[in-house]
């Protein structure tokens, strides 16, 4: 099939768009490192290191490493074959992102219920669809498209487009779900006695509704960019948010399991101490 071709100007103001996303990412990722160093420092590297830290450290330095890695492909000017190979190896680091992402939430909704296995089979078969569409969408047939401009810019094709529009369409509906799985054992537990909002319970809720509505814009724009405008995408920006907002999920529940293995420390010293003083003679000092 012959290249497409697409006018210099329409390329050139793509390019600009891209890079300006990419960059915006960055420095939100960057920016949230920095802000966040300190709890990380108290709730991750303190304790001992257990396997939900290393979930975490996993998550957050992959995607930074991901990022500076892809700094040549985004504000370079490479060759065409190496533009290609970093083309695949972005789109490789952008699926393993949202598997990460979308783990890291399957595992917190299924915690909440008890790893139900109804619940885990739902979720597992809404994973399943969603990882095959996204995998479907990076090594899927691709029409390549002629450009004059310099600099590593692959603009995505019409066909590309639609795949993986569907892909992050499955995302949507997986995070939909999700957040309908919360909603619904936060009512239950309402029934039955309510939620303190500083629990590990309250924190679930209250961060998976404010993770839905900010990435679920993202994902939204996204989905709408690719079907309508199918010379790029917010993909990669959409990608660095969900990642930033899930390790400040999984620093809040670090942050009030820490809270709570402090109080019940405290009172268990407090009792300890209490028994000791009623058990002293009257004489005693």
């Amino acid at each position: 099939m012959p290249p497409a071709q697409l006018d210099v100007g329409t390329l050139a103001h793509d390019q600009c768009v891209r890079r300006r996303l990419f960059l915006a990412g960055l420095v939100v990722l960057c920016y949230n490192h920095l802000l966040t160093l300190d709890e990380e420092i108290t709730y991750i590297w303190t304790p001992k290191l257990k396997r939900s830290s290393i979930w975490f450290l996993l998550v957050r330095y992959f995607a930074l490493a991901g990022n500076f890695a892809l700094i040549p492909y985004f504000l370079g000017d490479l060759d065409v074959q190496t533009c290609q190979k970093l083309s695949t190896v972005q789109n490789c680091l952008l699926l393993i992102q949202e598997t990460f992402v979308e783990t890291t939430l399957a595992t917190r909704v299924l915690a909440m219920y008890g790893f139900n296995r109804r619940v885990f089979a739902a979720l597992g078969v809404v994973a399943v669809i969603t990882i095959g569409l996204g995998v479907f969408s990076v090594t899927g047939p691709n029409t390549s498209i002629s450009t004059t401009l310099s600099g590593c810019h692959m603009p995505t094709s019409h066909g590309m487009a639609i795949r993986m529009a569907a892909a992050w369409e499955a995302q949507l509906v997986c995070d939909i779900l999700i957040v309908c799985l919360t909603m619904h054992r936060a009512c239950s537990y309402q029934a039955h006695g309510g939620i303190r909002m500083h629990s590990i319970l309250g924190i679930m809720v209250r961060d998976g509704a404010l993770y839905f509505g900010m990435i679920g814009l993202v994902v939204a724009v996204n989905i709408m960019g690719l079907y309508l405008i199918s010379a790029g995408s917010l993909a990669w920006f959409a990608s660095t948010i969900s990642v930033t907002m899930v390790c400040r999920l999984m620093l809040n529940l670090h942050g009030a399991a820490h809270r709570d293995w402090e109080e019940s420390d405290s009172a268990m010293q407090l009792g300890t101490t209490s028994a000791t003083a009623d058990g002293q003679p009257e004489d005693a000092p």
